[in-house]
C-alpha cells in the first residue's frame, strides 16, 4: 500500500509524458517496488531520491523495460503497457509488449548509466555514432554528423578520435551523455550519473546535465547529489522501501515535507 501523506499526489499533470500507476517489481520473494505511481510533465526534470535499496534504480530501469514490472501500468512517450502477474507471488509477467513496441520505446527513451558502458574497441566518435545506425537505421554519414554535434554539446569534440581507456571518468560520462543525445530521444534517464566519478569530475558532468535541463528536456534522474537535485529539479520523488513516500516541488520536499523519513533523509542537505 502507498503510504498516506499530504506530500503524495495521484493526480497527473495534464501534459504528462510519463505515467506510472501501481508498479510492482519483485525478485523472488523480495518486493523492490511495492506500489509506485508517479507522473512526469513534458519538459520537466524529475529526480528520484531515497536511501540505498529503496528501489530507485529499479524504478528508473522499468521506464525503458530493462526491468519488467510484474504488475501495474506504464505510459511513457506515448507507449502504453499493462503488466499482470500470474499468481499472487509469481515472478512471471504476462508481457504484452511486442518487439516493435520495445524498439520504439528504446528509440524514444535513452539512458545514461552509473558505469559508462562505452565500447572499449571503438573511438569516442564510434561510440556515439553507432547506436543511431544500429537502432534507428541512420546512415553512417548522418550518424557521424549527429555524433560530432552532440560531442561538441558536451565539450568532447576534440577527443572524437580517442579511445575510452585514454579518457578520465568525467570525460567518459560526457561521451555517454552524448551517445544518449545522439538518439535524439523524447526522454532522458540518468541513473546516478556521478556515482562512479572522482569528486573533482562530478561538477563537469553535473554542468552538462544542468545545461540539458535549461534546454527544457524531459529527464528522470536518480542521484545522491541533493543540492544539485534541489536546484535543477521541477519535481522530487522520495522513494521509501519500494513506495513513494513523498513527491512535490523541491521547496515542498526540502522545506515542508510531512513525511518523517523524508525529512530525516534530506536533513544533512536541507
Amino acid at each position: 500500500m502507498t503510504p498516506s501523506s499530504s506530500d503524495c499526489t495521484d493526480t497527473p499533470p495534464s501534459s504528462a509524458v510519463v505515467e506510472a500507476r501501481h508498479l510492482v517489481k519483485r525478485y523472488g520473494d523480495v518486493d523492490v517496488l511495492r506500489d509506485v505511481s508517479l507522473s512526469v510533465a513534458e519538459g520537466t526534470v524529475t529526480t528520484i531520491i531515497g536511501a540505498s535499496g529503496s528501489g530507485k534504480s529499479t524504478l528508473l530501469r522499468c521506464m525503458n523495460l530493462l526491468e519488467r514490472p510484474q504488475q501495474g501500468q506504464l505510459t511513457i512517450a506515448d507507449e502504453s503497457m499493462r503488466f499482470t502477474a500470474q499468481g499472487p507471488r509469481s515472478g512471471h509477467t504476462d508481457m504484452p509488449v511486442s518487439r516493435h513496441q520495445l524498439q520504439r520505446l528504446r528509440v524514444k527513451v535513452a539512458m545514461v548509466f552509473q558505469q559508462f558502458n562505452l565500447w572499449p574497441h571503438m573511438t569516442v566518435l564510434g561510440n556515439v555514432s553507432e547506436p543511431p545506425v544500429r537502432v534507428k537505421g541512420v546512415s553512417r554519414r548522418k550518424a557521424n554528423a549527429l555524433a560530432m554535434h552532440y560531442l561538441e554539446r558536451v565539450g568532447m569534440a576534440e577527443r572524437a578520435d580517442a579511445y575510452p581507456a585514454f579518457l578520465s571518468g568525467g570525460q567518459q560520462q560526457r561521451v555517454a551523455i552524448a551517445r544518449a543525445l545522439a538518439m535524439e530521444p523524447q526522454i532522458l534517464l540518468f541513473d546516478e550519473p556521478t556515482s562512479a566519478l572522482d569528486p573533482e569530475r562530478v561538477n563537469e558532468v553535473l554542468g552538462v546535465i544542468r545545461g540539458l535541463a535549461d534546454e527544457g528536456r524531459t529527464m528522470l534522474m536518480v542521484t545522491h547529489e541533493m543540492a544539485f537535485a534541489r536546484d535543477v529539479s521541477d519535481q522530487i520523488v522520495f522513494l521509501d522501501r519500494g513506495v513513494v513516500g513523498a513527491a512535490g516541488s523541491p521547496e515542498r520536499i526540502f522545506e515542508h515535507s510531512d513525511n518523517e523519513r523524508c525529512r530525516r533523509f534530506i536533513a544533512p542537505a536541507a
